[in-house]
């Protein structure tokens, strides 16, 4: 029996015990190799030879693809698969999965849950009665949830579901998506529109598209410029899709609420980031993911898709398709 080499190059569970009895499991002789390397160059030394990689944070660039003798899939614990050079391993003929239905409940709940804390200032009224206040701590009130505009950015499985979610909350829901029809929005109960119409008529504007280099930066100054001063941004694909130094001005002048954020640009912030001072932004530590049971489906769905490709199966989903180049030089 052939025997393979898996790496998993980061983790942030302290232990892999789940993913190794996956993989015993499978019935193949594999050797789990754990790692916890933060650059590329911490990886070199110990993948040239691995059959897989199981991939968290580490930047698996086009350096470390190419140093790999024999791999034949790389899977991510997540959805975005930013961190990895799509083309390069599709150049390598090497298959790229993610895991992209672990989270989905999570996700649109945290989402609903930013949406209904910022229309209610549940945050603000907490930290007021805490010091021992009463009242409200703002003079004026909020608008009835009901009459609002929420406007959806990216409209995959996560953003489909936050709009089945958010219909029985909001009066109007639009999105923005290049990929999708406008038939589409509509069969979902939403208004396909383009991106400054969302940006201009939305009360809420939730993000939920992939981190690309179309994407990086799409929402800065010109467009926070288009949102009501009434308005609150929500975050919750990938800091860099925003210009955190733009909207944290925006948010310091007034030209926007407030904002609600999953993700920074950074993580963890600076601690002496300005952004996290602010009182009219929620932050949660990237964690909309977290629930017991996705924690489980995680870690056993980035394994399948390893054993998957070793045991001679297509995984479930390769996102890297469109680069993949077989054994022979032709597309896959």
């Amino acid at each position: 029996m052939a025997q393979y080499k898996v790496v998993i190059t980061d983790f942030g569970s302290p232990e892999n015990e789940l993913e190794a009895n996956e993989l015993k499991n499978s019935g193949l002789d594999i050797e789990l190799v754990r790692l916890n390397a933060k650059t590329p160059q911490e990886l070199l030394p110990h993948v040239a030879d691995a059959d897989g990689l199981i991939v968290q944070w580490t930047n698996i660039s086009r350096e470390v693809i190419g140093a790999l003798q024999k791999c034949k899939v790389i899977s991510r614990y997540g959805i975005g698969v930013d961190m990895i050079d799509l083309a390069a391993a599709g150049e390598h003929g090497i298959p790229v999965c993610n895991t992209p239905d672990y989270c989905i409940d999570e996700v649109s709940t945290h989402t609903l849950s930013f949406l209904l804390a910022l229309n209610r200032n549940i945050v603000a009224q907490n930290h007021h009665v805490h010091a021992g206040k009463w009242g409200s701590p703002n003079p004026v009130p909020p608008s009835r949830l009901s009459t609002q505009t929420l406007g959806i950015i990216g409209m995959g499985n996560i953003g489909r579901v936050v709009v089945q979610k958010a219909k029985p909350f909001v009066q109007k829901i639009v999105v923005f998506d290049p990929y999708l029809t406008a038939e589409k929005a509509a069969e979902s109960g939403a208004e396909k529109v383009e991106l400054n119409d969302l940006l201009q008529r939305s009360d809420f504007v939730s993000i939920h598209c992939p981190l690309t280099e179309e994407t990086r930066h799409l929402i800065s100054s010109e467009q926070l410029k288009l949102m009501k001063p009434t308005a609150y941004l929500i975050n919750m694909a990938r800091g860099p899709i925003v210009d955190q130094k733009a909207l944290y001005q925006a948010l310091v002048d007034k030209t926007i609420a407030g904002a609600a954020l999953d993700v920074l640009e950074q993580e963890p912030p600076a601690a002496d980031d300005p952004l996290v001072k602010l009182d009219n932004v929620i932050i949660t530590a990237h964690l909309s993911s977290w629930s017991a049971e996705s924690f489980v489906q995680l870690r056993q769905d980035v394994v399948r898709n390893i054993v998957d490709v070793l045991q001679g199966r297509n995984p479930r989903l390769i996102v890297n398709r469109k680069f993949l180049v077989s054994t022979n030089g032709q597309k896959a």
